[in-house]
């Protein structure tokens, strides 16, 4: 069966899913939503940089919903930091016209029964108004952590906690938001966004939720930690300078506690330099699921590029974590799903013999 697909806004990331889409045998592009004027008629295929491609991007909502299609991949960028419920409109508008949505936005939805209430609800009349289904991935929230964890807890019984860990280094990303957001650079731990109380919370309590589940506790209450690395020398990254003595490295957690005991745990590790935070144990850019029980797990995936290939590999494995599922969610029945409703979803493109960035 083929699967007609929308791509819903454009990016770095949505260009991968885009090239995914293209090679996978079972989906077939129908059509593209764009928010810029400048975009608007152009050729899909040129606005992201690939082969003429015959259809047309759009930013009129109505003409694009009206066409046949089977599933919509939602790669909105970070609207929901600041004001989700805009976004959120558009959401339940491509489920209710009875299109599913497989979706990259809005990172606490990968578990939306363990959302807002009233959120939730919304969602699951929408998906009941068209018949659709609704399901987030992503890397984290999402594949890196939560579906590595799954594949850990397949393996143990007498499961005790399960730990997911998100390893990065920050020095090769451009622009003022890694350093505003996570206090790089800065003396001021007040000043960090990301230490706000309840922001790290906000953003991993439904993995927790996710988690919880599969592993049958209750979650008592939810309790967050961090520390500090401030660096001992000056040096530079790719988003400025980062002057002696101030923030290098951020190492956060946020524990779902049962029974007085940390049950399930979600942590990131922020980095500057690969040196920074040595007891993690784990070199380069990556995930980690660590499961206490018999037998203990440990499962470490990194994400790496083939030689000749200049792109993201992250920006890659985000859009076909999505663009995989697509058939699994189209052919699952209408509701707001999570990755313990999913069977395993591997790729089927192939090797088309290069891999140059596009």
């Amino acid at each position: 069966m083929t699967y007609r697909v929308i791509q819903w806004t454009t990016g770095t990331v949505a260009k991968e899913a885009v090239t995914g889409i293209l090679g996978h045998p079972d989906l077939e592009l129908a059509g593209a939503w764009v928010h810029s004027e400048e975009k608007d008629g152009r050729d899909v295929g040129e606005i992201f940089g690939l082969a003429p491609l015959g259809l047309t991007a759009t930013r009129d909502q109505d003409a694009l919903l009206a066409q046949p299609a089977d599933c919509v991949v939602f790669t909105v960028g970070r609207t929901w930091v600041n004001n989700p419920m805009e976004t959120f409109g558009d959401l339940l508008r491509i489920l209710r016209s009875g299109k599913n949505v497989v979706s990259l936005w809005w990172p606490t939805l990968v578990y939306p029964r363990a959302q807002d209430d009233e959120l939730y609800k919304q969602l699951e009349q929408a998906c009941t108004d068209g018949g659709s289904s609704f399901c987030t991935i992503g890397m984290d929230p999402g594949y890196g952590t939560a579906a590595l964890a799954l594949s850990a807890l397949a393996l143990a019984r007498e499961v005790r906690s399960v730990h997911m860990t998100q390893i990065m280094n920050n020095a090769f990303w451009e622009g003022p938001g890694i350093t505003m957001f996570f206090g790089f650079g800065q003396n001021d731990v007040a000043k960090m966004p990301i230490l706000a109380p309840g922001v790290t919370t906000s953003y991993h309590a439904t993995t927790i939720a996710m988690l919880a589940e599969a592993i049958g506790v209750t979650i008592d209450e939810i309790v967050e930690d961090h520390t500090i690395l401030h660096s001992d020398e000056a040096f530079d990254v790719a988003s400025g300078h980062i002057p002696a003595g101030t923030i290098c490295g951020l190492r956060y957690r946020v524990k779902g506690i049962s029974g007085g005991e940390a049950r399930v745990v979600v942590e990131h590790v922020e980095r500057l330099r690969e040196t920074d935070f040595p007891e993690v144990e784990f070199a380069g850019d990556g995930y980690r699921a660590q499961v206490d029980g018999l037998p203990g797990v440990r499962l470490d995936m990194k994400l790496s590029a083939p030689e000749g290939y200049t792109g993201d590999p992250i920006a890659v494995a985000s859009a076909m974590s999505v663009v995989n599922a697509i058939p699994r969610v189209c052919d699952a029945p209408p509701g707001v799903l999570s990755l313990l409703d999913l069977a395993p979803f591997p790729s089927k493109n192939p090797y088309t013999g290069g891999f140059e960035s596009a």
